[in-house]
């Protein structure tokens, strides 16, 4: 069974030393096999024009500059000099580990907002034809291609083609969540045909890959967006593909944090009756970008990021747990580990970990160790801990798929429930998943919600599925903050009604009372489940 699936973005190609790339490389590919039972790992090679690999139909990072911009160009030019390449390196060192290990391609990637020629990212094929980008309604620039032009999907299939005739890789990897932009945003839905004709166009490459080779089947895995609603949006059906029998695995993806709320029933009904393993990405952030109030300094996590908010959230074991034990206890195979590469060298973003770079990359190890099976993560304490990953104080500057301030950038809805004066008497509900509790079965452990812009005045009566809390169960705590006061509620979990699975936390303000600017609301729910 496949369990554990890691990603590495090419960090690596950016962290060797100038004269050492090879040995470096090689020891970055030994850094997380050291610590984590990996199951297949996977390397992003392509983005997906410009490509890590040496290449005859893609174009190369940074060949286009006399003068290498950065010590990525510089490691390829000096693997290139020894007559090897960056991912004839790393799927040796892969193999020598015993792991399955596949090419990861980006289907677009567009970090930054404009077509720059200067920018060794931006491949010359976007450039020499404007034709082909995708075109806003919004009127955002953009630089991803539209998948409708039989040029762009022809290009993008030669380049996997080579991938899979040209490498010992043991498959191929297709990455829809960067940045889950394929077609016009307003017409992906009505396209969804084309994209499953691509997909299908990749199995057969890989089969005719492998006969060519020799070898068994080629595997074949794709990242995909966190609901099949928003898949669909995009201009996706992996439950086709899946059904078709094309796909060896699926991870299930929130674009960039570990997030428990996701369907993951929706994407286990299909997987179980098939040979696809099923996964559910988890990363080191847990709490989006959000720098202002309510402050979290009760966490020591909060001093890596230097972050108070929500964003200066990086995963504890037991939130971890939280979010895996909904990952298998909804019917996933296994975790898809994301971006700890990023995290795990000295280079990239080194001086937004704190002042000691190795205790984080520890404390990163110890989180995912504890979920890299379905025992270890019954084993422990489970933290379900819901925050609003995607709220925003301004649009982003990238050209995220969606620009908006209250949903993810690719369109997942940010739960924020309001309490405005006039609402007393009315229920309001919170949806979360749990699955501790999905039986009925009794459990030990806290529910904690927090009311913000709130009094100790304030009453709010606390609902499970419609079945109301006795109030002198709850313990109410009032925290005095100048700019934004608040009220933790806190109640046994063992007096608490049946949870269910998908459950409701309803809240029904009782009480307002007082001079506030603004309105009460709630956004932070933790049930800790021991």
């Amino acid at each position: 069974m496949r369990r554990v699936i890691y990603n590495d973005d090419s960090q690596g190609v950016h962290e060797a030393r100038p004269g050492n790339a090879r040995a470096d490389l090689e020891t970055w590919v030994d850094k997380p096999f050291s610590r984590i039972p990996i199951d297949t790992y996977a390397w992003c090679i392509a983005f997906p024009d410009v490509c890590m690999h040496e290449t005859e139909v893609g174009e190369v990072y940074g060949d286009r500059f006399e003068a290498a911009p950065n010590n990525s160009v510089a490691t390829i030019r000096e693997l290139r000099e020894e007559g090897t390449d960056v991912l004839e390196v790393v799927t040796a060192r892969a193999h020598q580990h015993g792991a399955e290990i596949v090419a990861s391609v980006r289907m677009n990637d567009t970090h930054g907002m404009f077509p720059d020629p200067d920018d060794p990212q931006m491949s010359q094929f976007l450039l020499d034809h404007p034709e082909f980008v995708i075109q806003r309604q919004d009127g955002v620039p953009e630089r991803a291609l539209d998948y409708s032009f039989v040029e762009v999907r022809e290009h993008r299939l030669a380049i996997l083609r080579e991938l899979a005739e040209n490498y010992e890789i043991d498959g191929l990897e297709l990455d829809f969540t960067r940045w889950a932009k394929f077609f016009p945003r307003h017409q992906a839905a009505f396209k969804i045909d084309i994209m499953t004709e691509f997909v299908g166009a990749v199995r057969t490459i890989l089969d005719e890959a492998a006969e060519k080779r020799g070898r068994e089947r080629l595997v074949l895995g794709v990242q995909v967006l966190e609901s099949l609603y928003l898949c669909h949006l995009s201009g996706l059906y992996p439950q086709g593909w899946v059904e078709n029998g094309w796909i060896d695995f699926l991870i299930q993806c929130d674009f960039n944090c570990t997030n428990p709320q996701m369907p993951v029933d929706e994407f286990a009904a299909f997987c179980k009756e098939s040979n696809c393993t099923h996964h559910v990405r988890m990363g080191n952030m847990m709490g989006g970008s959000w720098n202002g109030k309510p402050d979290m300094m009760g966490r020591k996590t909060v001093q890596y990021k230097n972050n108070s908010g929500y964003g200066g959230m990086v995963l504890t074991p037991e939130e971890a747990r939280g979010a895996a034990a909904n990952a298998y206890g909804f019917g996933a195979d296994g975790i898809g580990l994301w971006n700890i590469c990023c995290n795990l060298g000295d280079r990239h973003k080194a001086g937004s970990t704190g002042p000691d770079r190795r205790k984080f990359q520890e404390d990163m190890f110890v989180w995912i160790d504890s979920i890299s099976s379905p025992e270890k993560t019954w084993a422990g304490v489970r933290n379900y801990h819901f925050v609003p990953l995607y709220k925003r104080a301004e649009l982003p500057v990238r050209n995220y798929p969606v620009n908006e301030l209250r949903a993810s950038p690719t369109g997942a809805p940010v739960q924020i429930v309001t309490f405005r004066r006039n609402s007393a008497g009315f229920r309001q509900i919170f949806r979360f998943w749990m699955a501790d509790g999905k039986e009925g079965e009794d459990l030990q452990g806290k529910l904690r919600v927090r009311f913000l812009n709130a009094m100790l005045e304030d009453e709010f009566a606390l609902d499970i599925n419609g079945t109301f809390i006795p109030p002198e169960k709850v313990e109410r705590t009032f925290e005095a903050d100048a700019e934004l006061p608040h009220v933790w509620y806190e109640v046994d979990l063992a007096d608490c009604p049946s949870f269910c699975g998908e459950n409701e936390l309803g809240m029904t303000p009782m009480r307002l009372e007082g001079e506030r600017e603004g309105d009460a609301y709630m956004e932070e729910l933790e049930l800790i489940v021991e």
